[in-house]
């Protein structure tokens, strides 16, 4: 589901935080590696991708669109019963990242 909230909490050291939002009760589950997260192709066989820079944190009280589902069991991640899936805050851009892609065992 995609939804509307506010970051409550960020834990910038260990890179995760908490949205609040009213589809979401108690809390949603959010990890730096679903911010400004993008949708990349599948890999091919033997294709490895590697994502370097564009260093990814939230700040409390931020607004952001949230795609989120819930836990497998309530309570089940951190005690959040419900996981951010994609997290894109309001008004600002996405860091600039850099993607490649090699065949496994070749040097990039």
């Amino acid at each position: 589901m995609q939804s509307v909230g506010t970051i409550r909490e960020w834990h910038t050291e260990e890179g995760w935080g908490v949205i609040d939002c009213p589809d979401t009760p108690g809390g949603c589950f959010a990890h730096f590696s679903h911010l400004f997260h993008e949708d990349l192709p599948p890999l091919g066989p033997g294709e490895v991708r590697e994502v370097s820079g564009g260093f990814l944190e939230a700040f409390e009280g931020e607004t952001v669109d949230f795609d989120w589902q819930p836990t497998a069991y309530p309570g089940s991640q951190d005690g959040y019963s419900f996981v951010a899936i994609t997290v894109w805050p309001r008004g600002r851009p996405a860091p600039h990242r850099t993607i490649r892609y090699y065949k496994a065992g070749e040097s990039p």
